[in-house]
């Protein structure tokens, strides 16, 4: 890693008083690539004089048409404000991109935002992160060493590095993207009162409809053994330390015991007792959901470890990645309770911000749904959106059929 740094080397670019230091930077020789402001973009002399042949515009506003009419320039614009709710990650591939083929072609590119300090850097970084394989935090230090006022926002940030973690390129099965995509959903559920078109795709198909080659681990209802999700549905969490009804009656346990749940010693006999833990309070969700009181469920996914009320809405947060949120195969990750993605079968969820869930063929109630509140897993870990099945509602098989029918 410290070989790959020192190669890429960055230095200050000399040039008239046109351009000044707080409007355009060099991102190396070997690079030709430049970060700048807007005023940079505008000035025609500064891009003649710098050989600039590709401007990539991230901004709310494309550049005036008397810049877009200059011969021997080639635009792109990336409509995102700086914020950190933005879908920056989505534009990443298509960045990249751009800025290999105008580089691989001898050109030379000026990335630009209107200040040149949030969006225009995070470009860079992903670029950067991608052609050295570099991990967020060393191509953040490698792009500020030359720009020193750079500063992605929170949410640019994190998006960067679940960039980083899915290997520079868009992983759609990634849980941590689903869930990244999940949240910006019900945020635009918030909003508008329905599910976009754009997220459409989020609604997975029944999996316990027709299917050839169906996944081998399942989740079924109890009741009627109907098959509500699979393996490739399910979105795992990593468990809160120490929040657990174990810790509230002074059985305390150091951390790695809690979060260890897979040890030999000891581990099974924990998972048992949250288990039931998870399967009394979600129980009690289905109670009050049952009953006239409208509260009451409500009451039980915002209340925290001491009875005070948490605001669960992942939506006044600034970072949309959701830090809990781990790949599937985690051996760290919370066993109480499943969290799986939106499904076809799931009665109200395109157009409803939240809901009961119910079993498709004998409609026992196996779980609920909130877009914008979410659930409080008995772990102690908030999830936003959350979809979630109640373990004594559902079981888990590993035993499928070929071709399985169910309706």
């Amino acid at each position: 890693m410290a070989k790959q740094i020192a190669e890429v080397q960055i230095h200050a670019t000399d040039t008239d008083n046109r351009v000044e230091e707080e409007n355009l930077d060099s991102i190396g020789t070997e690079f030709d690539i430049f970060i700048g402001n807007l005023a940079c973009a505008r000035d025609e002399k500064s891009l003649q004089k710098l050989q600039i042949s590709h401007i990539l515009t991230i901004d709310l506003v494309p550049l005036p048409r008397s810049i877009l009419d200059r011969p021997n320039l080639t635009f792109k614009f990336i409509k995102l404000a700086d914020v950190p709710k933005e879908d920056l990650i989505s534009q990443l591939p298509d960045t990249n991109s751009f800025i290999k083929e105008a580089i691989s072609n001898g050109g030379t590119v000026l990335v630009h935002c209107y200040f040149g300090v949030s969006r225009s850097a995070a470009v860079v970084i992903a670029y950067i992160m991608e052609k050295y394989g570099l991990c967020y935090e060393d191509a953040f230090t490698l792009v500020k060493s030359k720009r020193r006022f750079i500063g992605p926002n929170v949410g640019f940030v994190a998006q960067l590095k679940l960039f980083g973690h899915m290997g520079y390129r868009i992983n759609r099965d990634d849980p941590r993207f689903k869930q990244f995509r999940l949240k910006m959903a019900g945020q635009k559920l918030k909003q508008v009162k329905i599910i976009p078109q754009l997220f459409a795709d989020l609604i997975k198909p029944d999996p316990g409809l027709v299917r050839e080659r169906p996944d081998p681990i399942v989740y079924r209802c109890k009741k009627c053994r109907r098959v509500v999700a699979s393996q490739s549905n399910i979105i795992p969490h990593l468990p809160k330390q120490v929040k657990v009804e174990l810790a509230k009656k002074g059985i305390r346990p150091p951390p790695s015991k809690l979060t260890g749940i897979n040890c030999a010693e000891n581990g099974q006999l924990l998972i048992e007792k949250l288990k039931s833990l998870a399967c009394q309070i979600m129980d009690q969700t289905i109670e009050c959901e049952e009953s006239s009181d409208s509260n009451c469920s409500a009451q039980i996914l915002q209340d925290g470890d001491e009875g005070t009320s948490q605001v669960l809405d992942g939506y006044t947060e600034g970072n949309m990645v959701d830090s809990s949120i781990t790949a599937r195969g985690d051996e760290r990750s919370c066993r109480l309770v499943w969290f799986v993605e939106p499904m076809a079968w799931m009665r109200g969820v395109a157009s409803e911000p939240h809901g009961k869930l119910h079993c498709p063929k004998c409609h026992n109630k196996i779980g609920s749904f909130s877009w914008i509140m979410g659930c409080k897993c008995p772990c102690g870990q908030k999830v936003a959106p959350a979809f979630y099945l109640v373990p004594s509602k559902v079981e888990w098989s590993n035993i499928v059929q070929n071709v399985q029918i169910t309706v």
